[in-house]
């Protein structure tokens, strides 16, 4: 299968993301305003309940997939075996997580108030069977996953307008939410024909088992200090609680997932690498982290002062007082990134992800403690400092790992790039914060703070001639000059 260029996968998925980040701002202030908090948190704690069973249906194959698939691309006949096995797994784990799941609902007390809700989001675990991203992610075919979540979210985004119009609709946007990405992961299916077969015989789906189960559990942990502290505020606190946790998560997740369209894009090429060129995939860690440091510091930077902008924009007035647990989690988006860097392209990459497991379980552990002890005496805030702890805790785990145990010298975090991101990102907040004390209407302010907040980081890159800013600018011009 012809490699794709790694460039024109990025800007793909830079795409990708920018959808993903413009999605939310436009839907968000809309369905906070009409559904309020209270109904929003009801369905954001359903999903959260079924992402968990969720988890168990994907049984790892979503990471698992990816690396696999970019290892035999390239052979036909084992890409065909190697798909219909993975898939076959998942189907059957999604139909028997799916009756658990139904038992569970229809047991627990909790729920039956909103019984009908949590049966509308119970969708996404049996359309689970359909998702085959990895396979895409695999092959490189970042094209596609680009060109199918745009279609799917202007679908999406015109019945929210249509159908959402009061606060009783929360679980039609239950309805929404889900069918919009399961009726995508239907489409895979029609799409994949075109590079594999999908073919039953002469196949052993149990031969991956074990690989997967480490996967699952590592993706099981991180989602314990991940996602449970939502959890655990809708069980300890209220749904209003989980809302404001929800929108700033919402927040700092799209911010990440900037970073993450050139992490994710390096993953198959570095499993490729690995096996075929062992010096480009050494250039390659070198290389990556100033990549996503460059877009997540200055980003941190951006929501830790506008986090009042922010939240007002996205929620209205009664999202406020999320205001300071959104400059809490803001410090995650430079950390999560290159924790899940080391994870993906570099323990993953080498087969190492039983040593990316045992760092995760570590951070769960120290995860439920602090969410334990802070949440029932600050609620909310409580969670967003627990996040940031476990965040610091897994990147610093993984990064000695790699350093020292693996000898990747070639992976440094603070270095003369990273220092000029942090002197041009503070160069940018006391601009953007003399930009909000000037300017008192909460929307304008943002968008001039944004725009000339922009302009100063890059602006001071470049005077400082750093490579990656220098790099970004000599591909642009390329491209101009053709």
């Amino acid at each position: 299968m012809k490699q794709k260029s790694l460039l024109v996968n990025v800007v793909y998925n830079f795409i990708y993301t920018g959808l993903n980040l413009l999605f939310p701002l436009i839907t968000a202030p809309y369905v906070s305003r009409i559904l309020g908090a209270s109904n929003l948190g009801k369905v954001n704690f359903a999903a959260v309940i079924v992402n968990w069973f969720v988890l168990f249906a994907i049984f790892g194959t979503s990471t698992y997939g990816v690396r696999e698939v970019a290892k035999v691309r390239d052979n036909k006949e084992k890409l065909n075996k190697l798909f219909s096995e993975i898939v076959l797994i998942n189907g059957a784990l999604s139909l028997i997580v799916a009756v658990v799941y139904y038992v569970f609902i229809f047991n627990v007390p909790q729920f039956s108030s909103e019984i009908s809700l949590f049966v509308i989001m119970s969708l996404s675990i049996i359309l689970n069977m359909f998702d085959i991203d990895w396979f895409y992610q695999g092959i490189e075919e970042y094209r596609y996953i680009t060109i199918r979540s745009a279609f799917f979210k202007i679908i999406s985004l015109i019945c929210i307008f249509i159908f959402i119009n009061k606060a009783e609709h929360y679980i039609i946007y239950g309805l929404i939410s889900v069918l919009a990405t399961g009726l995508s992961w239907i489409l895979n299916y029609i799409y994949s024909r075109k590079f594999v077969k999908l073919n039953f015989r002469n196949i052993n789906p149990l031969r991956h088992i074990k690989t997967l189960s480490i996967f699952f559990m590592h993706t099981f942990v991180v989602s314990i200090y991940t996602n449970i502290d939502q959890a655990l505020l809708g069980f300890l606190v209220n749904t209003k609680s989980v809302a404001f946790m929800n929108r700033s998560k919402t927040v700092v997740g799209m911010a990440i997932s900037v970073s993450t369209a050139i992490s994710n894009v390096t993953l198959p090429r570095a499993s490729y690498y690995l096996r075929n060129d062992k010096k480009k995939f050494r250039q390659l860690l070198s290389e990556v982290p100033n990549f996503i440091s460059w877009i997540t510091i200055p980003i941190s930077f951006a929501c830790i002062c506008l986090a009042p902008n922010i939240m007002y924009i996205l929620g209205g007035k009664e999202f406020l007082q999320a205001t300071f647990l959104l400059q809490v989690l803001s410090l995650t988006i430079i950390f999560s990134p290159l924790s899940s860097f080391l994870q993906n392209q570099v323990l993953i990459a080498s087969g190492k992800e039983k040593i990316g497991l045992h760092c995760a379980i570590i951070t769960s552990f120290l995860s439920l403690i602090f969410n334990s002890i802070l949440i029932p005496k600050i609620g909310f805030l409580g969670a967003g400092i627990t996040q940031v702890i476990a965040e610091i805790s897994a990147v610093s785990m993984r990064y000695y790992v790699a350093k020292k145990k693996l000898d990747y010298k070639e992976i440094k975090f603070i270095n003369k790039s990273s220092i000029s991101y942090v002197f041009s990102a503070f160069m940018m907040s006391a601009i953007v914060i003399y930009i909000c004390s000037s300017i008192d209407n909460l929307i304008i302010s943002f968008a001039v703070s944004a725009i000339v907040g922009a302009m100063v980081y890059f602006i001071v890159l470049l005077l400082m001639k750093e490579k990656v800013m220098m790099f970004v600018i000599g591909k642009v011009k390329q491209k101009f000059v053709r």
